[in-house]
């Protein structure tokens, strides 16, 4: 069996990815692929499997064992019944948002996390995919979501934290793969690929089997503008917040121009380091013509190969 794991991240489209995939659960499931989404993976599957490392009891421990035969169980049963692969789409693997502004890291847990992981896909061929996003933008996103659901709204000495942090994609990356070093890891970005969710997921498991789907233009999970953000600090009687946020129309746009600009030079390097091998290890997958699926793959070093049919830049 081959597990084809999407990471997410939060707020780059996954949410539109996950109801794409589940609107096509049964047709997939013709072609030989079982998806797992959050309908399943939040509802017992990964139970104990999920949550924070810095509050787990042993019964945490004792159920994310359990969880983990049960997901081993789950790969079997698919395989005795005709399928190939497994796609399994959850974000909140990696971390949550929340913790994310808590520290003001990009996932500071991941490592921990993904480790748990590990015994649930011993013995199958992973496959990882990781979508990221301009980091100025990606906290962005992150910050207005979390202030929907009532996280404070932050000031300069907060903001300068997320911009002054070391962690990195590049950081996220390589947790990653500590956590599953015979895994193929596949990285897109939210910019290239935004409104196309089908391409790179495609790309992850290989071959085309996941249609994509025409008019499909909506977002799901979509962070307020400013005006409302305004707004909702002012019901909540936070005044003080309410007045770091411009009530005007339009994104809201915490960062100054050089918070952003220094954000938006760290996400450059990010690309580089991707689109020139990312030290042998990683698969960047970026839309140009001519290749599978309208895919420029640029490969490391122990990935330079073909591989069913997949065309890879050099």
């Amino acid at each position: 069996m081959e597990i084809c794991l999407h990471l997410g991240a939060h707020r780059t489209g996954t949410t539109s990815a996950q109801i794409m995939l589940k609107r096509q659960a049964g047709a997939l499931w013709d072609k030989g692929l079982a998806y797992l989404g959050p309908e399943r993976t939040r509802t017992g599957l990964m139970a104990g499997l999920l949550k924070n490392p810095n509050t787990m009891l042993p019964s945490d421990v004792k159920l994310g064992t359990r969880s983990c035969g049960r997901m081993r169980m789950e790969f079997a049963r698919f395989a005795h019944e005709g399928c190939s692969q497994v796609l399994i789409s959850e974000e909140n693997v990696m971390g949550t948002m929340k913790q994310n502004i808590a520290f003001s890291k990009p996932y500071p847990q991941a490592a921990a996390r993904l480790a748990r992981f590990a015994p649930a896909f011993e013995g199958h061929d992973l496959r990882i995919g990781l979508c990221i996003r301009s980091y100025e933008a990606h906290w962005t996103s992150q910050l207005a979501f979390r202030i929907q659901m009532g996280a404070a709204v932050p000031d300069a000495s907060e903001l300068d934290r997320f911009t002054t942090q070391p962690r990195r994609w590049r950081t996220v990356i390589g947790d990653i793969r500590r956590a599953f070093p015979q895994a193929e890891i596949f990285v897109w970005t939210f910019e290239e690929w935004l409104g196309n969710q089908a391409s790179p997921l495609n790309a992850l498991m290989g071959r085309e089997v996941i249609d994509a789907p025409l008019g499909f233009a909506r977002r799901f999970n979509a962070s307020m503008g400013r005006r409302d953000l305004h707004a909702l600090a002012l019901e909540r009687g936070d005044r003080s917040g309410a007045a770091r946020i411009d009530p005007t129309r339009g994104r809201y746009a915490p960062f100054d121009r050089n918070q952003t600009e220094k954000m938006q030079g760290d996400y450059r390097d990010d690309l580089t380091w991707l689109t020139t091998g990312a030290d042998g290890h990683v698969t960047y997958i970026s839309p140009t013509e001519g290749t599978f699926g309208g895919l420029d793959m640029t490969k490391g070093s122990h990935h330079d190969r073909q591989k069913r049919g997949v065309a890879h830049a050099r």
